[in-house]
């Protein structure tokens, strides 16, 4: 998005010595006790180390392995932040109210997502939100999606010889994101005179993706200042004559479209109810009912939200699952055999959760390629942080308990947390899919974390990914329908690396947002 923060440029400057007074004379706490890497830039802190590395983590899990749990570091302007993997401390994090995103991420989802999206809402707006999306979600209809979700892996399959792909060496990642929106369409839109639709919707949500996940120097500069820039500012750039708010613009007219068309069918059909669909759970019976649902206008606010959410962080797991099982062809010879004899019992339905070489590849892909392996809050009281275990301040006291004052910036190191040796083993930071056919590799189980596999991959407390099942699903039956057809290698020139994105991305070697695989039909 480097091209596009041109015009904050003016505004950045201008509060840079504001915030460098804020900075140099604010007062010392007991943050500034915790030890943590030296910054080697005031202008950048660690951050560049953090989310502009080769590689994912390649700062990150070193600082870990150094400091331990909970460190702290240093963001843009001197600014101070506290990274956190502890379980203890995470979890009192992602579930107490009182921490919310930091203003630069609310500021960026409202002008990605519209205002009044569920993933900024707090308190009874963020529960009756949820109330309303719970059912779409529901266990129960997940597994009523079986039937669906195969026809479509089916289709993807079909897709990927049509266009000629078997036999040659292909970034994959359009068409699983392509797939992936047609299951989440299906989920939430029902049906719609324009189906293909979807295809204009991918393409330009990927491009969207694409604009805004371009992490440079000069965003992370812009990203700080942003909690300075006034609201106002931030309305009147949407209408600036931009690419990235070209797109944004556009993705937004397609999905006030979708809004509108759904709203139009619910008015047409107020004798068709369900307990489980979109339509019935957050549109108004009519314009003026206040009892249910949401505004007319604010549909296509909430349609954005879970289109974005199960794309970008599916699709992308997705491709990672893919990817693995192309760097480890006897694993996937033996999936493939599992495959065989679970479609035969199961007469060509196979029973995906008792399929453990499945499961334990998408357990692993999950725990070290979570979508997000970052995320941020800030505390808007005074309050204490718990720890799990204590800290040895830089004095050489010990620190049981950390006093933080409002306002104060976290990172949930997610991607951390899904490698603590205390909690994974020894070999935490080995891709070893076989750890989860040997019971629990878990050793906080009791804590409570995360919704799945004690990971903190979807997240854990009131926000807890809401489609975290049929996402897992969406996974198991993609991967059965295109292992069972296709063989997956990786070419000899493979440089995919894992990078922030705002999610976790694949990249090759020239920054491109690229996951190229080799293909071949199995005979």
């Amino acid at each position: 998005m480097s091209g596009d923060c041109a015009p904050f440029l003016t505004v950045l400057l201008g509060i840079v010595f504001w915030i460098f007074k804020r900075r140099f004379g604010s007062p010392q706490n007991v943050i500034n006790c915790i030890p943590g890497p030296t910054s080697s830039s005031w202008l950048y802190g660690n951050m560049l180390e953090l989310l502009l590395s080769k590689e994912y983590g390649e700062h990150e899990f070193q600082w870990q392995e150094r400091y331990g749990p909970v460190y702290s570091i240093k963001g843009c302007f001197g600014e101070s932040r506290l990274m956190i993997s502890d379980p203890l401390a995470a979890k009192y994090v992602l579930n107490a109210p009182i921490f919310v995103f930091g203003a630069a991420h609310q500021k960026s989802m409202n002008c990605l997502f519209g205002f009044g999206n569920v993933v900024l809402a707090q308190a009874e707006r963020h529960r009756y939100l949820r109330s309303l999306m719970n059912p779409i979600f529901s266990a129960k209809r997940v597994r009523a999606s079986r039937p669906n979700l195969k026809e479509r892996g089916n289709k993807l399959v079909d897709r990927l010889e049509s266009l000629g792909l078997p036999g040659n060496t292909v970034d994959i990642s359009g068409e699983l994101h392509r797939a992936i929106l047609d299951v989440v369409g299906d989920a939430i839109l029902g049906p719609l005179p324009e189906r293909d639709v979807i295809g204009d919707l991918s393409q330009i949500q990927r491009s969207v993706l694409d604009c805004i996940s371009n992490i440079t120097k000069f965003s992370q500069l812009v990203y700080a200042a942003v909690p300075y820039i006034p609201e106002f500012v931030f309305r009147l750039a949407m209408n600036l004559p931009l690419p990235t708010m070209h797109l944004i613009r556009e993705h937004r007219r397609i999905t006030d479209e979708l809004g509108r068309i759904l709203v139009q069918q619910k008015r047409d059909n107020e004798d068709s109810t369900s307990d489980d669909e979109f339509s019935d759970l957050f549109i108004r019976r009519n314009s003026t009912d206040s009892d249910t649902g949401v505004p007319d206008e604010q549909i296509p606010v909430h349609l954005r939200t879970i289109l974005f959410a199960g794309d970008d962080t599916t699709g992308g797991t997705l491709g990672w699952v893919l990817y693995r099982l192309a760097q480890m062809e006897n694993y996937q010879h033996a999936l493939r055999e599992e495959i065989r004899l679970a479609t035969a019992k199961g007469k060509g339905d196979p029973d995906y959760d008792k399929m453990p070489l499945l499961n334990a590849m998408i357990n692993e892909v999950l725990r070290l390629y979570p979508a997000f392996p970052l995320a941020e809050r800030m505390a808007t009281e005074d309050c204490v942080l718990p720890l799990s275990q204590p800290i040895i301040g830089i004095d050489g006291s010990q620190i049981l308990e950390i006093p933080i004052k409002k306002g104060q910036l976290f990172f949930v190191a997610i991607a951390s947390y899904n490698r603590l040796a205390s909690i994974w083993g020894s070999d935490a930071l080995e891709f070893r899919p076989s750890r989860w056919l040997e019971g629990d590799p878990c050793k906080a189980k009791g804590l409570g974390l995360g919704p799945h596999a004690s990971l903190l991959s979807f997240l854990s407390g009131p926000a807890v990914c809401p489609g975290w099942r049929l996402a897992i699903l969406m996974i198991q039956v993609f991967v059965t329908e295109l292992v069972r057809k296709f063989a997956l290698s990786l070419p000899e020139n493979d440089s995919v690396r894992a990078r922030f994105a705002v999610t976790l991305v694949a990249k090759t070697a020239d920054g491109a947002p690229n996951l190229p695989i080799h293909i071949e039909t199995i005979a």
